[in-house]
């Protein structure tokens, strides 16, 4: 038997010196059916942000040591998801002004009407509800575009796999043959049945049989870092921040898309001294991926001599910066200013559903980076990624190096 879930109620935390009036308030916040968690003072509601997550806050504006309106600015740096209600009986319309301006979601005189404050407070957890619900459809938009990529790359990843995967079944096959043979020859030399001469050919055997493993070995490493790739970039990652080397999750993005790009242009690495940056690994192998199959599917098949591009620097201020620049067919005026909209696409109907830049925009601006894009028609097309830095790390600058793909 189903049975259907509500989502656990909100919680709402009541900042006010006065008891009474903190009793009120819980009473109202339990009428619109959240949580109320009430704090006397500033200090204690800190403490309290540390445990839980808060939908909506009822601050009082005047308070004995930290006023609300202190506590608000803390607060929409530690919660800034969270929509506070400023309550005072002091109040005018300059406080008005400098209760939003630091972020406050509303702001109301006492004495109050309790239906009054009980609309608005339905209001704040409606809005951080939408915000909630926002938030998880397009955390499973992200996820599904990145599953679609690996529909896209699908083809490549079997093939890739399957060349390691021909020459280790084939020198299995031989090694089935071989050590039989071996053996019984070893046989024979023991009971000295065999010609001498039988007895140099052990090692040079015995070598072949050496170098065969090896290259086994290397097959299954190969196929094993394939799936490893595959499985880094295909899994529902939460949103956990890492520090992140942008050039191995550059490359790695490279080698993902390398059945797209090898009959079409060339590959030139142009990577030079970048910081660490605070990021989802999985997300920003993304983000790469997007940017380089797009580029590969931009190049025309005409038998020209193109190039993709990639460049890794550090920008004037520090921010790691990225580049990826194809000798495709650009992109047309007209359509510059929808890129990152969702669901437009230049693509023939079924090749592409118009989330791709759109979610890599997203990803960007959560890692609070930014994501841009110069095309001439005709020439080819840049896309240009900035990120803030978080460590520097320790990378002599490399040559400019073309691998042909």
């Amino acid at each position: 038997m189903r049975t259907n879930t509500s989502p656990a109620p909100a919680t709402v935390l009541v900042l006010d010196d006065e008891p009474s009036l903190r009793t009120l308030l819980g009473f109202i916040v339990q009428r619109v059916g959240a949580i109320p968690i009430e704090a006397p003072d500033a200090a204690t509601a800190r403490q309290l942000a540390t445990k839980h997550t808060f939908a909506c806050a009822l601050l009082d504006k005047n308070m004995p040591g930290e006023s609300g309106l202190e506590f608000l600015k803390w607060l929409r740096v530690t919660q800034p998801g969270c929509n506070a209600i400023v309550v005072t009986a002091y109040g005018n319309m300059d406080s008005a002004v400098e209760a939003l301006r630091l972020g406050a979601f509303d702001f109301l005189l006492k004495p109050f009407e309790v239906d009054a404050l009980e609309h608005r407070i339905k209001l704040a957890l409606e809005q951080w509800q939408m915000r909630q619900e926002r938030e998880r459809m397009q955390a499973m938009l992200v996820q599904a575009d990145r599953l679609a990529s690996l529909g896209v790359l699908a083809a490549g990843v079997v093939h890739e796999v399957n060349t390691p995967l021909a020459y280790i079944l084939s020198n299995l096959d031989w090694l089935d043959e071989e050590l039989p043979s071996l053996g019984k020859a070893l046989e024979r030399h023991g009971r000295r049945e065999g010609p001498a001469a039988e007895l140099g050919s052990f090692a040079e055997r015995l070598k072949a049989v050496e170098s065969t493993l090896r290259d086994i070995r290397e097959g299954a490493e190969r196929v094993r870092h394939i799936a490893r790739d595959v499985k880094a970039f295909a899994r529902d990652s939460d949103d956990e921040s890492v520090l992140v080397d942008p050039r191995e999750v550059l490359d790695a993005a490279l080698k993902m898309a390398l059945v797209h790009i090898r009959y079409r242009a060339r590959v030139v690495r142009d990577y030079q001294d970048v910081p660490l940056v605070l990021a989802n690994e999985a997300r920003l192998a993304q983000v790469f991926l997007n940017l380089v199959v797009n580029a590969a599917q931009a190049i025309p098949e005409d038998g020209k001599d193109h190039e993709i591009r990639v460049r890794l620097w550090t920008g004037p201020n520090g921010e790691a910066c990225a580049e990826v620049t194809d000798t495709g067919t650009g992109i047309a005026p007209e359509h510059m200013a929808h890129l990152f909209e969702p669901f437009f696409t230049t693509k023939p109907a079924g090749e592409g559903t118009g989330l791709g830049l759109f979610i890599c925009k997203s990803i960007v601006d959560s890692f609070e980076g930014n994501l841009s894009v110069e095309s001439c028609p005709g020439k080819g097309t840049t896309f240009r990624l900035e990120l803030p830095p978080h460590v520097r790390a320790a990378r002599a600058p490399e040559q400019l190096s073309a691998v042909a793909s």
